[in-house]
């Protein structure tokens, strides 16, 4: 095979090289594994290999096909590009950009001056996105800096602060967002730093920075014609379409092989395979051969990008290939731009003949153009024109797609498509449907053709809605009984099949008639009422923006300062080392989990037998080769939670055992060929409610602070509920959520002389080094932990890491080896518990006015399989919220289902409590007819009145500070009186804005401690910090460098704070809550007083003997001479914990809905929150906007489901699971730090900012309520309703309940 090159970085120096690739590499190696692994260039990471994060991405320069001597450049996913078909290409990763020695890349300096960084695991996939967008030929616009990211998850940011670093540059950037990149490149002056001197000078040219000295414009060498065997596997690159047949002859009619383009589709059908063959159609020319005009034809090697830019020409250029900007428009909602560029139109259709339930666009959208497609076969070489539904039933094997030829359309042809999904983009359909239809609109839009209704996730044997479409033509639209009856038919027609993944078969088939409906007003236009027509257009997303609002408190500077993270400049450049990156030892061994498949049954048999006979695999490792004890838990829990289980398993994803071998891909396929038998198989409990059904499986949790069980009570809930005016009973279901840390588990351990050296993704080192040595029965004092930086947390990583962590220590030691285990994301998500469910009950009582005067509430927690981690009984004060009940009883409840232990996640409990008393709150409103915001005041707190296991407060800033400002900021009453008059005017989409306070309080609970060190150098005065806290995009690190900086009078640049690690930190508790950034802050401070009071009195016996003051320097070298020490250790005791404070915080959220359909927008969010003086606004910003969105996610479209017969968790992987992209965010998100809020307690007076807007974000729940009230209202029901969470475009539409009787004209 000739050479493909790879850009990467090596050392202090940036080399090029072409790698040539041979019979030593399995044909299916993927690219991220050659780049990560061989050319060790890690900035390239790697998660989902699905294609659904964009970690992976990188940018591809390739001969362009259709030019000859010409190339094209796009960005790539490197999980799904198989290595060898990159044969002839340049690759460049993020480290071929820029870095700390050459200098950055334009967009790298832009996203590190934004604060587009948290924990940076994302960053490089972010801008190689861009990257690759900046080569396209059209200018780069903010709407395609938008539209680019449809493929990147970050979990940390919220995504504001990376569209506006990427929109600054951009030709139609707005004003401040250019003003503020000049500011940015000003501050790097352009100059390249190599250690602080002038580099190599390569990057001072115009080109913005990029260094000249690092441009290649060469290509390596076409490889030509290719035959690579890999033992019984072989990979063919055929030059032609006749050597192609020659190959597809020579395949036994046992075989089984895969035609290679862009290998995108396995990201969707994971399980395709094993193959004997890969036969790479990259050098058949003919292929990519496209004939624009009459007809047009594509090759089935044009991608999904270039058949889209084809669309647009022909569109505009031949009126009778209008039609195509609709198919250009749908095709943009297919999967992501990366996907896109490699992914061709016959792969995808390839996949929809494979699997014939896969609801394709590109087949429906095709069969909707009538497009023909040309078929050649192998066996004679001969080819066959035939209709797509034709195609479908051909037996495609030895047979090839050739090209498709799509015709002009007749006069007065209308199309229409959609794609309804659960979130913006990069989702598949819960519905996808297309409408053609040839009308007169001379004769009251008369179908004069027979028309075609083709709809897609009905059932695998459904296309075309025949019924309907025979009973429509010769008819006319314009008739209302025409549209009622016609929907009516379809519902009849449309009968879905029922899995549990999928939507329900009810809303499918309420969907189909719903798009029916909407097609027709489109086609009629203004023929229709005006309130009526907002049934034809779907919901337009504006341009997002952004607004940030805090204060320039210069006093304590650095502290104060608005600043990048310390670590953003190396995460921006892929230079900042995960776990995972650290390059491998000689003799490093991989381990692979096994998993139960079933939940709550008992294991018969594990037979590992065939995996151990793979080549390369050493062992498998099981319970019975555990030295110490089987659990993973030692202070995290009161129960036991095994490594391996042992005889029943208690959910399906629990570990049976550790596949090792030499390297990973061989340890991951060997763990799929261990078979794992069971017997006893009994229906797993999934929920809280079947649970309770189910009985025996809930308990009363032990109250924290009281230590009984008895419910907690303020006052006489009881009476005072028997003598209220009213008196309201409900409850609520509120979901579980998924941490989505990008970085997954993973842990390393190896084996040194005294002991073990182990690396894990932990949030608390301490109890990661107690479980090793508890699992292998050794001494603490025996293991040695060090954590740089996790790749995000959220709660994920304080216990569930140690599975892992256990699982290679049981390996390293019985093998004496290094072994290093990495989950991917299906088994990081199946694997571990996620955020816990809620099931609440409420009784509530209250006076005409809303006014509460008791509420009883039950708060059951579903804690998975073991009660160790349910935060339930810590929320008797966090029930209330930030309002006064006067009368109040909480009881908590804690229920175990077939599932992985749930575990902490970002405000765990909080949010569902504050969520439960923002329900009742609008439940009460509802029934009283009043305006929620109305009743919420009502009900706000004031100083002085008793709370429910917590102090009175002496100040309650929400009511008097915090509402007027937001309503203000947010413009309120004047958007009410706007939402209002849409809804009067706008029949079918409805909008509504809610107002949510709340106060959360910020204690500090005593187990929290951290030991730490802060010492200064003699040799240059320079400072380092060693903390017990994790940095994991938090901004701790940058946080507690501030402090030292400003208590210590030195420049920031002079602190550096180096990984945690459990000799200086040794019993340091877990990093959460925001109490390790204000308690590690904290300790910094009191360290660095203490330096600073010893330094002092040398500084004034300097000066008393010198009459000068003395620079750092110099009394730093002073101090060591004279036998000063220069390093002070601190340990955060309970006992001098700062005091505790209140924070409060307000949103105002406005929501606009399609009733038909259920998709929803939020238009804009306002949030303020009170964060004191913040210690870094840019920080503390970022905080508030990450909480905020991965709130909003929790409440709308992440949705966990299971198997109902095997207990197995559906939402495995990007494909099922659906967290927010940065097209699903706030149209306009607007965020105020609350100014003037300066006060005596925190850390130097700040508060934090991580957990609180989290909560807030149940604003949405509100919001689309008072939207599908609106709806209802109209209907003549105005009454409550049930709306558990998370509410998903497919409850919003079946909430609003429309109909088609309701589908009218006029």
């Amino acid at each position: 095979m000739r050479d493909a090159v790879l850009r990467a970085g090596q050392q202090q120096a940036l080399r090029h090289f072409n790698h040539k690739v041979g019979p030593d590499v399995p044909p299916w190696t993927r690219l991220v594994d050659y780049i990560r692994y061989v050319v060790q260039a890690p900035g390239t990471k790697a998660l989902c290999r699905e294609g659904g994060c964009g970690v992976c991405t990188v940018v591809a320069t390739v001969p362009d096909r259709e030019s000859p001597g010409h190339n094209k450049t796009f960005s790539v996913q490197a999980c799904q590009a198989m290595l060898y078909a990159c044969a002839g290409w340049k690759i460049e990763t993020i480290e071929g950009l820029g870095n700390r020695y050459t200098g950055y890349h334009p967009i790298q300096k832009a996203l590190h001056g934004f604060y587009g960084t948290q924990c940076g695991f994302c960053s490089p996939g972010m801008i190689m996105t861009m990257y690759g967008q900046t080569k396209g030929s059209e200018p780069l616009t903010s709407a395609k800096v938008e539209a680019s990211l449809d493929g990147n998850i970050c979990r940390c940011t919220g995504y504001r602060p990376i569209l506006d670093a990427f929109k600054s540059m951009t030709v139609d950037a707005d004003p401040t967002l250019k003003e503020r990149l000049v500011d940015i490149e000003e501050a790097y002056n352009g100059v390249c730093e190599k250690n602080g001197t002038d580099g190599c000078g390569g990057c001072k040219g115009k080109e913005g920075g990029r260094c000249k000295k690092r441009v290649m414009d060469f290509l390596p060498l076409n490889p030509g014609k290719v035959q690579i065997s890999f033992g019984s596997v072989h990979w063919f690159r055929p030059t032609n379409i006749h050597g192609m047949y020659s190959i597809l002859r020579n395949i036994g009619t046992e075989e089984k092989y895969r035609i290679v383009v862009g290998n995108t589709g396995q990201g969707v059908f994971k399980n395709d395979g094993p193959y004997s063959a890969y036969i790479s159609t990259d050098g058949i020319e003919e292929l990519y051969i496209t004939s624009v005009g009459v007809p047009l034809q594509l090759g089935a090697n044009v991608s999904l990008t270039r058949a889209m830019e084809l669309f647009h020409h022909m569109a505009k250029t031949q009126p009778r290939y209008s039609y195509l900007e609709v198919l250009a428009n749908h095709w943009q909602v297919v999967a992501n731009v990366a996907v896109r560029n490699t992914g061709s139109w016959a792969g995808n259709l390839m996949l929809k003949h494979a699997h014939q339930g896969f609801q394709s666009d590109i087949f429906l959208t095709l069969l909707a153009a009538k497009a023909e497609l040309t078929i050649g076969s192998a066996e004679d070489a001969s080819t066959t024109h035939m209709s797509l539904e034709h195609f479908l039933r051909t037996d495609m094997f030895k047979k090839v797609i050739l090209s498709v030829t799509l015709p002009p359309a007749l006069h007065n042809t209308k199309l229409r498509t959609f794609k309804i999904t659960p979130r913006a983009v990069n989702a598949h359909a819960y519905v996808n449907a297309c409408f053609r239809m040839e009308v007169d609109p001379t004769d009251n839009f008369k179908v004069t053709h027979k028309p075609s209704i083709l709809l897609g996730g009905i059932n695998p044997n459904f296309i075309h809605a025949t019924e309907t479409e025979n009973f429509l033509m010769g008819r006319r639209l314009n008739d209302q009984a025409t549209v009622v009856e016609a929907a009516e038919i379809l519902g009849r027609e449309v009968q879905p099949d029922n899995h549990p993944q999928d939507a329900s078969p009810a809303y499918r088939r309420s969907l189909s008639q719903a798009l029916l409906y909407k097609t027709i007003v489109g086609f009629l236009a203004n023929k229709v009422n005006p309130k009526l027509a907002s049934a034809g257009p779907n919901i337009e997303r504006p341009l997002s923006s952004g607004r940030q609002e805090f204060d320039m408190d210069r006093e304590a500077w650095p502290v104060g300062e608005p600043l990048p993270k310390l670590e953003s400049a190396t995460q921006i450049s892929g230079e900042a080392t995960y776990l995972d990156d650290i390059p491998y030892l000689p003799s490093e061994l991989h381990g692979a989990l096994v998993q139960t498949t079933h939940a709550n049954a008992k294991i018969s048999h594990v037979d590992a037998s065939e995996a151990l006979r793979l080549k390369d695999v050493v062992t498998f490792v099981k319970a019975a080769d555990i030295p110490g004890k089987n659990s993973f838990v030692v202070t995290a829990g009161v129960y036991p939670d095994p490594v391996f289980v042992e005889e029943r398993s208690k959910y399906a994803g629990q570990p049976v055992g550790l596949i090792v071998a030499r390297d990973r891909d061989t340890a991951v396929r060997a763990a799929q060929m261990v078979v794992v038998s069971y017997e006893d198989v009994k229906k797993p409990v999934l929920t809280i409610e079947q649970a309770l059904a189910e009985g025996g499986r809930d308990e009363i949790v032990t109250f924290a602070v009281t230590g009984t069980v008895e419910p907690a009570v303020l006052g006489d809930p009881e009476g005072q509920l028997e003598i209220a005016p009213h008196r309201l009973k409900g409850n609520l279901t509120q979901g579980s959520q998924y941490h989505l840390n990008m970085e997954p588990f993973a842990t390393r351990v190896v084996p040194i002389e005294d002991g073990y050296d182990v690396y894990c993704t932990t949030q608390w080192p301490t109890e990661t080094q107690a479980t090793v040595a508890q699992v292998l029965g050794i001494t603490a004092n025996s293991i040695n932990m060090s954590v740089r930086r996790i790749g995000g947390g959220y709660g994920a990583k304080i216990s569930r890491q140690n599975v892992l962590a256990a699982a290679a220590a049981v390996a390293a030691r019985s093998l004496q080896q290094p072994v290093r285990v990495v989950t991917d994301l299906n088994t990081n998500m199946t694997l571990a518990g996620w955020r816990d469910s809620y099931y609440a009950t409420y009784d509530v009582g209250f006076e005409d006015t809303g006014k509460l005067t008791s509420l009883i509430v039950d708060l059951y927690s579903d804690a998975g399989h073991v009660s160790n981690e349910s935060p339930v009984g810590f929320l008797a004060s966090v029930i209330q919220n930030c309002y006064f009940i006067p009368n109040l009883q909480y009881r908590p409840h804690i229920v175990n289902t077939d599932t992985a232990a749930n575990t902490w996640c970002r405000t765990p409990g909080h949010v569902n409590a504050i969520g439960t008393m923002e329900n009742i709150l609008d439940h009460i409103a509802s029934y009283l007819k009043k305006d929620p915001l109305e009743v919420r005041q009502l009900n706000l707190i004031t100083p002085g009145v008793p709370r429910l296991l917590a102090s009175s407060h002496e100040q309650t800033p929400i009511k008097d500070v915090i509402l007027p400002l937001l309503l203000e900021k947010a413009n309120f009453v004047q958007r009410k009186a706007e939402v209002e008059e849409f809804n009067r005017s706008n029949r079918w989409k409805k909008r509504g804005i809610a107002v949510m306070p709340e106060y959360y309080g910020f204690d500090y609970p005593s187990v929290f401690r951290y030991g730490l060190q802060v010492s200064i150098y003699a040799h240059d005065g320079t400072v380092a910090i060693t903390h017990g806290g994790i940095e994991m995009g938090q901004g701790i690190n940058t946080k507690v460098a501030q402090v030292a900086a400003y208590t210590l009078g030195i420049p920031l640049a002079q602190v550096v704070v180096k990984a945690s690690e459990t000799t200086v930190a040794a019993n340091s508790t877990v990093t959460s809550g925001s109490f390790g950034s204000d308690l590690c802050a904290h300790g910094v401070r009191k360290a660095s007083l203490a330096l600073k009071e010893r330094m002092d009195v040398e500084k004034e016996k300097i000066k008393k003997d010198t009459g000068k003051e003395p620079t750092w320097l110099e009394l730093v070298q002073h101090c060591f001479s004279h036998d000063v020490d220069l390093c002070e250790r601190y340990w955060t005791a309970a006992k001098e914990h700062p005091p505790r404070y209140d924070i409060w915080a307000a949103c105002c959220l406005e929501v606009e809905v399609d009733v038909l359909t259920g998709i929803y927008m939020i238009r804009r969010a306002d949030v303020i929150e009170d964060a004191g003086r913040s210690m870094n606004p840019f920080v503390d910003v970022g905080q508030v906007e990450g909480a905020f969105i991965m709130g909003l996610g929790l409440f709308t479209s992440e949705k966990l489901k299971f198997d109902p017969s095997t207990g197995q968790k559906l939402s495995n992987g990007t494909w099922e699971y659906k967290p927010p992209t940065a097209l699903d965010i706030p149209a306009d998100l607007r965020v105020t730090l609350l100014p003037n809020a300066k006060q005596p307690y925190g850390v130097l007076g700040s508060k934090a900012t991580g957990e609180p807007p989290l909560c807030l974000s149940y604003a949405v729940v509100s919001a689309l309520r008072q939207a599908i009230t609106a709806f209802r209202a109209e209907n003549g029901d105005d009454s409550w309703f049930q709306m558990d969470t998370p509410l998903t475009v497919e409850a919003v539409q079946r909430l609003c309940g429309a109909n088609p009787q309701m589908f009218k004209l006029g």
